[in-house]
């Protein structure tokens, strides 16, 4: 589905490959430099990806918004630096806000211009750390969950609500786990009792952290690394219980899939946030201001939220939010510290990849 000219991942890297972003330079009918007539906007691509166009398309301009998708953080940040100038307006999520700071790809917002993300987002939501510089606003929350656990009531023994179901031997081969480090480390760390933003520096919780990420991998068949292939895994039976999003979980429900359960378990699960931001060197800075602000208008929030079936933090959320599966107020949630994790990530990726091996 194409909103006013929408390109997917697969048509930039049908001859290039995912591994070889830099061909991408040359492709000038998609990654061209923004102009005059159009904004660039990089996503993640499915239903979050669907539901943000549908919301710009309703922007009242003269200039156009173009939609291309990436695989996941790396892919996106990859793309923004190969390809200068290409995109103006980026959705990362938590893990590639801190990424795309620490590379220097972002531009400060100037919330003068976005009057509507201070009108309509709760306040204990505009300041979150990744989101943040010193006193520069560098992104904008768009939704947000956490990375639970799915299951198949017709194959498993009554109602999961611990992270030990993980564990359990009669499961063995029929459990699928996400395939992004920090996510996995972060419910591999709760189920351990511990807060992954205290691990790092600590050698003792370190390995407690991966004695449980080793254990849990004991029953694992594949690691995911996208939303799409989660669901497929449980659509198709091939995994009984299965680290999960709320939300695709729901749309997966509401297509008729009443078997599948969605639990954050009881030892807690790290939060995940979403996030709008500008491309440093974008060359449509007033107008990307106002496709911010245009996006952040009430009825849009909640557009997006219907959506995406997860949570904005918008203030007085209606009841049909409050009941979406992981749905809680930012004050709630527990967020990542990426000042302390994200030094770690790289070596925290090889214990974990020999773990997954084994």
């Amino acid at each position: 589905m194409t909103h006013k000219g929408m390109a997917d991942r697969r048509d930039v890297l049908a001859t290039a490959g995912v591994g070889t972003l830099t061909a991408l330079a040359g492709c000038t009918s998609l990654l061209s430099s923004s102009s005059g007539s159009k904004l660039r906007f990089l996503g993640f691509g499915g239903n979050t990806q669907e539901t943000q166009m549908s919301v710009f398309d309703s922007w009242d301009s003269e200039m156009t918004v173009e939609g291309t998708s990436a695989g996941g953080t790396t892919e996106m940040i990859s793309l923004i630096k190969q390809n200068p100038g290409s995109f103006d307006v980026v959705a990362l999520n938590d893990t590639g806000m801190a990424r795309a700071q620490q590379e220097d790809i972002l531009e400060p917002i100037d919330l003068s211009q976005v009057p509507n993300y201070e009108k309509n987002i709760k306040e204990s939501a505009r300041t979150l750390s990744f989101n943040m510089n010193g006193e520069d606003t560098m992104g904008l929350i768009r939704e947000n969950g956490a990375t639970g656990f799915a299951y198949n009531t017709d194959k498993v023994d009554g109602e999961l609500t611990s992270w030990d179901a993980l564990l359990d031997p009669a499961y063995e081969g029929k459990v699928s786990l996400i395939d992004r480090t920090i996510d996995r480390l972060s419910n591999a760390a709760a189920a351990a009792g511990l807060n992954i933003n205290e691990v790092p520096d600590d050698e003792a919780k370190t390995d407690t952290m991966f004695q449980r990420a080793r254990e849990e991998n004991g029953n694992v068949f594949a690691y995911w690394g996208d939303g799409a292939t989660s669901i497929r895994y449980l659509r198709q039976e091939n995994a009984w219980i299965c680290e999960a999003w709320g939300g695709r979980v729901l749309a997966l429900q509401n297509e008729g899939y009443d078997n599948i359960e969605y639990v954050i378990p009881e030892e807690g699960a790290m939060g995940w946030s979403d996030n709008l931001a500008i491309v440093k060197g974008s060359e449509n800075m007033e107008a990307a201001h106002e496709l911010l602000n245009h996006t952040y208008q009430r009825e849009n929030l909640l557009s997006l939220s219907e959506g995406m079936n997860y949570t904005v933090q918008v203030k007085n959320p209606p009841s049909s939010m409050q009941e979406l599966p992981d749905y809680a107020p930012a004050e709630d949630l527990a967020f990542r510290d990426w000042d302390a994790v994200l030094p770690k990530e790289d070596a925290w990726t090889q214990r974990l990849d020999s773990i997954k091996q084994n």
